[in-house]
């Protein structure tokens, strides 16, 4: 139910405010108007703006988002933390999803192999270099 439907029906509008769980002021505001009122929201420029391009060449170095903070307050950034890791997220975001792409095959027609290198130190010290 509406503020204005309530009325019309004979509700004060103290009895609205009750059961919509608003203020009276706000009832009677909305009353008066004749419809709620629109907000807008301002849309500001992000602070960390001006380092977008230095933040995206640290990602890309695989710094974290608390040494990047680091280098920003270096470089006069003025802004929080937070923003530098919501930024950096949504970077990391982006990149994992454009990362995978999945590939499949019928069974039997591939084989995939992961290959990797390590050092084995034999018991009299001579070391050697396996590939599995």
């Amino acid at each position: 139910m509406d503020i204005k439907s309530l009325s019309r029906e004979g509700f004060s509008v103290r009895a609205i405010a009750r059961m919509l769980r608003l203020n009276r002021r706000t009832v009677k505001k909305y009353l008066e108007e004749g419809s709620r009122p629109v907000y807008t929201q301002v849309e500001r420029e992000s602070v960390l703006k001006p380092y977008y391009g230095m933040v995206k060449s640290w990602i890309e170095e695989e710094y974290q988002a608390t040494k990047i903070y680091d280098l920003l307050l270096i470089q006069g950034y003025a802004g929080s933390y937070e923003t530098v890791k919501r930024y950096v997220r949504s970077l990391k975001e982006q990149q994992t999803q454009l990362a995978y792409v999945r590939f499949e095959t019928l069974p039997g027609q591939q084989a995939q192999v992961d290959f990797s290198d390590f050092k084995i130190v034999e018991a009299d010290g001579t070391e050697t270099t396996v590939i599995s």
